[in-house]
């Protein structure tokens, strides 16, 4: 299936996780973030900076506490498993192949950001602890991130939301911050599924960026709910099997 067979006003949101590695590319183009985001950034970067063990940290230091530290846009940043796999997919994301799937990373120190968005190196994590006593992914919940999300889902029209991060429970941090948001879809026409990997191990990751792959190249459509195949149906991953849940 093309990208042009999806149906119109039928849009996706694909929820990717970040990953420590990282490569800076200078990029000096217009960078364009998740609307409302950038007060909390801010907020956030004020702890990291009286938090010593994360203002230590060489990659901060570099990066998101330098000034003038160079932008790289997000797809190129990351150079984790998840990007490696997944990057060429990304990329045809962002040049505009399937203008009904959006794409957000979530992030520990960006919270949202978009794949074309200009951000600094960075080294943190969601449970990393913050001067205040608090862990990050409690900051991102207190913050309300997940109403953010939120926003973005209803501005943007979507319609089904593809959590592809890296914990499968939602009593991890990564859902623990949306988990407001989940319970509120429930009464909302928006479908929240979670893209699992049974004993993947250590290569969830790898394997869920294979799963995307695999889906905008064969059956795009399947994202944006056309059309409804069960997982065992899909063609091009008869190898591994995906079990969907409503969030």
């Amino acid at each position: 299936m093309c990208p042009s067979t999806i149906k119109q006003n039928q849009n996706a949101l694909l929820l990717i996780p970040c990953c420590k590695r990282k490569k800076v590319i200078p990029f000096h183009g217009p960078s364009h973030g998740v609307p409302d985001i950038k007060p909390l950034r801010n907020q956030l970067l004020h702890y990291i900076q009286n938090t010593q063990v994360l203002a230590n940290r060489a990659e901060n230091q570099r990066g998101i506490l330098n000034i003038c530290a160079h932008l790289t846009q997000a797809i190129d940043l990351y150079t984790g498993n998840f990007y490696r796999v997944a990057g060429k997919s990304l990329r045809a994301i962002v040049a505009g192949q399937y203008p009904s799937i959006h794409v957000l990373i979530v992030s520990a120190f960006y919270g949202l950001a978009k794949l074309d968005e200009g951000l600094k190196e960075y080294d943190l994590q969601m449970g990393d602890t913050l001067n205040t006593g608090i862990k990050v992914y409690q900051f991102w919940q207190q913050k309300r991130l997940w109403q953010i999300l939120q926003d973005y889902i209803h501005q943007n029209n979507i319609s089904f939301v593809w959590s592809l991060l890296p914990d499968s429970l939602p009593s991890s941090p990564y859902h623990r911050v949306f988990s407001n948001l989940w319970e509120q879809l429930r009464n909302t026409q928006t479908q929240c599924f979670h893209v699992q990997v049974p004993n993947a191990g250590t290569g969830t990751g790898y394997k869920r960026a294979e799963w995307l792959v695999e889906i905008l190249k064969t059956n795009p459509g399947y994202l944006v709910g056309q059309p409804s195949l069960p997982p065992n149906q899909l063609e091009g991953i008869p190898e591994y099997t995906f079990n969907y849940a409503r969030c």
